[in-house]
């Protein structure tokens, strides 16, 4: 099983961290979690088409994890995918598929009916929303998921991923939550996101300290994170998702080494990791 980190980035823009999305896969799956902003050219320069991914997999409905759906998916019609897309998402997904779709018909109509491709099935949506937890496959890959705690967000999931016993975790955003310290128990590679402390500074009323408090509430902080995958017994520990994009590195990995006992990947785009 292979990770692909194919963005590490936030809603702030940063041309070294795209918008949060991964690629986990194998020889037989290929499979995609979130689709932030430039996910097709990160694919692209992964040697990865998106006429071949298996299924999207939505930890939640934020812009920063989906802004690119619709470009993934006209991409993939002109990558030549022959096969319908398999997205599953949280209550909400299909609503927001269908007015995606829905936005884009028009233009995409005048170009079914202009470029008479032999294929349309790309366009076919097939959407599963979850239920707080359970289990599905894909191929030879086992994924289970589980509510985690990202309130305001009332669905947020995180994801285990199996194969040949083998565990990588994907927190998804959360703060420190049960769930995620009980479903993440001895993953070979928890991949985790991260609010680093200190880095970040209020800006005149657009960034004020109750802003700041407010975005630090929702995520799990660099001084926490250490302490969480400790609590996890994970082999290796993956950050991700960094708030800000950029920031101390040493500082960082010194905090979260401090909790964890051994020292934390800090994540790049388009770095892979073999599990």
């Amino acid at each position: 099983m292979q990770l692909i980190l194919l963005g590490t980035g936030c809603p702030s823009v940063d041309h070294k961290r795209f918008g949060p999305a991964n690629l986990i896969s194998t020889r037989k799956t290929t499979i995609l979690v979130d689709c932030g902003s430039g996910v097709t050219q990160r694919l692209k320069e992964a040697k990865v088409s998106s006429a071949n991914i298996d299924a999207l997999f939505l930890t939640h409905l934020h812009s920063d994890h989906v802004v690119d759906l619709y470009q993934l998916i006209i991409s993939s019609w002109h990558s030549y995918r022959t096969k319908s897309w398999r997205i599953f998402g949280p209550i909400g997904t299909k609503k927001f598929v269908k007015k995606l779709m829905d936005v884009w018909k028009d233009e995409r109509m005048l170009r079914i009916k202009y470029e008479q491709r032999s294929s349309i099935q790309a366009f076919n949506v097939k959407v599963t929303e979850f239920g707080e937890y359970g289990k599905t496959r894909i191929k030879d890959l086992a994924v289970e998921y589980f509510t985690v705690d990202h309130k305001p967000v009332k669905y947020a999931y995180g994801f285990n991923f199996f194969q040949q016993k083998k565990k990588l975790t994907i927190s998804g955003d959360t703060k420190p939550c049960e769930n995620l310290m009980k479903y993440g128990q001895l993953a070979d590679v928890l991949l985790h996101e991260v609010f680093i402390e200190d880095e970040i500074y209020s800006y005149f009323r657009m960034r004020t300290k109750k802003t700041l408090h407010n975005v630090k509430a929702y995520h799990t902080p660099s001084t926490i994170v250490g302490k969480v995958a400790k609590i996890t017994r994970c082999k290796k520990l993956v950050l991700t998702h960094f708030v800000p994009t950029q920031f101390n590195e040493k500082k960082l990995i010194d905090v979260v080494t401090k909790d964890f006992g051994k020292k934390p990947v800090i994540g790049k785009d388009l770095l892979k990791i073999t599990i």
